[in-house]
């Protein structure tokens, strides 16, 4: 039966090419892992449907092994990852990825394919030796738990800030879509091989929903205080030195700081900026500009006078922090430059 292989294929390669449009877009890593990953998730199905029409070959077997029992859960994994925790993995994520590309294709098209066994039992005429077990056991697992420590991480975060709703239950779809398509392969052994595609379409489905709703604008936050305000310790400490007198946010004779002034530990906008760079994760950044009115642009590059006011910005903080401020995506670099100019330094001026 073909039509379960044919509808997981066709839901797939959708997935992929509404995915691919999104990231020529707006690039972000964690868009082309999931380009992929759906890409892997075509390719398998459509490799059973040739298989089921025509007849199953060497080459046909080691394509479906490769990227639907192989590749496919490492790469829905990596988006994750990149989702996540997309600045602390970019350096070694791509190599990584590219590495267990190459060695389990390597190790797909070098295994023993039982030609007498192709008419009846498909893909499954393929030798799963040491390596090749290895190899699949590993990715899967370890893609597993990743993706279901996204979820758990991601419920962690929002109970704790109160924000990333979206993120939460997108990672929750994924886990479910996830472990819907690994139920299809265990039912298998019940002798129905089409269970693997019946599942597959839901799967695909459901991670597709993930995905999206991880894209969708952050809800409001249940727990707003948890992001938008300081410390009770930092919030009196400037009351304490607005009360003595000290201006709040100035710097100089006229009041206002200079374009490359360093950073003064009396301006509270800066303060508030140093103290949530150093906890949040550049998405939550973003979240947090979002909730003070600053909404993420759709830019990949400064303007002149963009460059001019985050450069400034930038002088004015701790040598960590501009480390971080370095690493950050410009949608949120452009945030974070309205968040203080905009919002923070105006403010101060209307007190001071």
């Amino acid at each position: 039966m073909v039509v379960f292989p044919a509808i997981s294929a066709l839901i797939s390669l959708i997935c992929a090419v509404l995915i691919a449009r999104d990231a020529l877009a707006r690039p972000r890593p964690d868009k082309i892992a999931w380009t992929i990953a759906f890409a892997l998730f075509a390719i398998a199905a459509a490799a059973e449907v040739i298989g089921s029409l025509t007849e199953w070959t060497a080459t046909l077997v080691r394509v479906y092994y490769l990227t639907g029992a192989i590749l496919v859960v490492g790469y829905l994994a990596l988006g994750e990852l990149y989702l996540l925790a997309g600045t602390k993995i970019q350096r070694i994520a791509p190599g990584v990825a590219l590495l267990l590309t190459a060695v389990s294709a390597t190790v797909v098209w070098n295994a023993e394919i039982d030609e007498t066994k192709l008419a009846t039992d498909g893909w499954e005429a393929i030798e799963r030796g040491p390596a090749l077990s290895a190899l699949a056991i590993g990715i899967n697992s370890v893609g597993t738990v990743i993706i279901a420590g996204g979820l758990i991480y991601s419920a962690w975060r929002f109970r704790q800030l109160g924000t990333h709703r979206n993120r939460m239950i997108g990672c929750l779809l994924i886990a479910i879509g996830t472990i819907t398509v690994g139920l299809g392969g265990t039912l298998t052994r019940l002798g129905r091989h089409e269970y693997l595609y019946i599942a597959m379409a839901i799967g695909v489905a459901i991670i597709f929903a993930g995905y999206l709703q991880t894209r969708r604008p952050g809800a409001t936050s249940r727990k707003p205080q948890a992001v938008g305000f300081q410390s009770s310790a930092a919030a009196t400490a400037r009351q304490d030195r607005i009360h003595v007198g000290q201006p709040v946010g100035t710097n100089g004779a006229n009041g206002r700081y200079p374009e490359s002034a360093p950073m003064d530990e009396a301006n509270p906008g800066i303060a508030f900026i140093e103290s949530k760079m150093g906890t949040l994760d550049a998405d939550a950044l973003s979240e947090l500009c979002r909730i003070w009115s600053v909404p993420r642009p759709d830019a990949d590059a400064f303007t002149r006078g963009e460059a001019r006011r985050a450069w400034a910005l930038r002088q004015r903080l701790s040598a960590e922090n501009r480390q971080r401020f370095d690493s950050l995506p410009v949608p949120v670099l452009l945030q974070l430059i309205a968040f203080y100019y905009e919002v923070l330094e105006a403010k101060a001026v209307s007190q001071s």
